[in-house]
């Protein structure tokens, strides 16, 4: 087989979806800030580049999307890149737009990219956007981008949640569901319980 006559490798379609401005109020309608959120907005404001590292199902999405908000963008949308593109790609082939916010969910890189996030990072200063990537498992000590994450505290979550829905707060269904909350580790999963308990 000729190699000459193959036709180039084409980079995969970065942008999964745009999430926009309405629907990143939306999603934030009820975030409650983990402990380090304020160190991370100082880090990613001055880097513009931050890996989001810890146990699966914290929160880290919802962080990223959180943290991309409190930055000084051109528009309020959020560019969801596809897991499968590199951070190799991404450094040397993505075309980033000045003002934009990026997020790259569920990285499954580690230190051994340690250089490639960095020159990354660097561009990303240059061109003027911000990138958030999410990981699970503990920060690498090395690389010194990722910001280890941790959930907000369940049962402020869930009065968050709760606030203002207009059922009794001595309720029976919403005692037991405090105490159901309070041991929950999911973000996610507090809310869609607190939705349970507003919606009877």
């Amino acid at each position: 087989m000729n190699l000459a006559t193959e036709p180039p490798l084409e980079f995969p379609p970065a942008v999964l979806e745009d999430i926009s401005p309405y629907d990143v109020a939306r999603h934030l309608r009820t975030y409650l800030e983990p402990p380090g959120f304020p160190e991370a907005v100082r880090r990613l404001a001055d880097g513009h580049l931050l890996v989001l590292s810890g146990a699966e199902a914290t929160g880290k999405r919802l962080g990223a999307i959180a943290l991309l908000s409190r930055m000084s963008l051109a528009e309020g949308s959020v560019a969801v890149l596809s897991p499968v593109v590199t951070v190799v790609e991404l450094a040397a082939r993505m075309e980033f737009e000045p003002g934009r916010a990026y997020l790259l969910p569920d990285w499954a890189g580690g230190a051994d990219e340690r250089h490639d996030l960095l020159k990354l990072a660097d561009e990303l200063v240059e061109v003027g956007c911000f990138l958030v990537l999410t990981r699970n498992g503990a920060p690498a000590p090395t690389v010194e981008v990722e910001q280890p994450w941790e959930p907000p505290a369940a049962a402020e979550l869930f009065e968050l949640c709760v606030a203002g829905s207009g059922g009794r707060a001595d309720s029976p269904e919403l005692a037991a569901a405090r105490v159901r909350a309070a041991g929950l580790t999911s973000p996610a999963a507090v809310v869609d319980l607190a939705r349970q308990v507003s919606d009877v």
